[in-house]
């Protein structure tokens, strides 16, 4: 998840420098409109803020998953253990009486 979404924001940064050399290379400034490019700017910073957002939200709800899991099984191991001394406790106080 968020490998994918690292590399989604490396494609579109691949992409903008590729239009930028582009243009400078190809001396494009007077034939590309400034208005253009800033739109181009600005929908880029758009979606890699749209794509950092998203990656912080899967980022978390992994987290949360983890450490949910990770309660469930120390309360799965804490129940276990509990149920072994109360056997062991059974046990050791039959002996006594005998």
């Amino acid at each position: 998840m968020f490998n994918s979404t690292l590399s989604q924001i490396a494609k579109v940064s691949l992409a903008a420098a590729v239009l930028m050399g582009a243009s400078v290379s190809a001396h494009a400034d007077t034939l590309i409109p400034t208005d253009l490019t800033s739109n181009i700017e600005q929908n880029i910073s758009a979606q890699m803020q749209d794509m950092m957002q998203l990656a912080q939200r899967e980022l978390s709800m992994s987290l949360q998953a983890q450490l949910s899991e990770a309660m469930f099984e120390v309360d799965a191991e804490d129940e276990t253990q509990l149920a072994n001394e109360k056997n062991e406790q059974a046990i050791t106080s039959a002996m006594v009486k005998e």
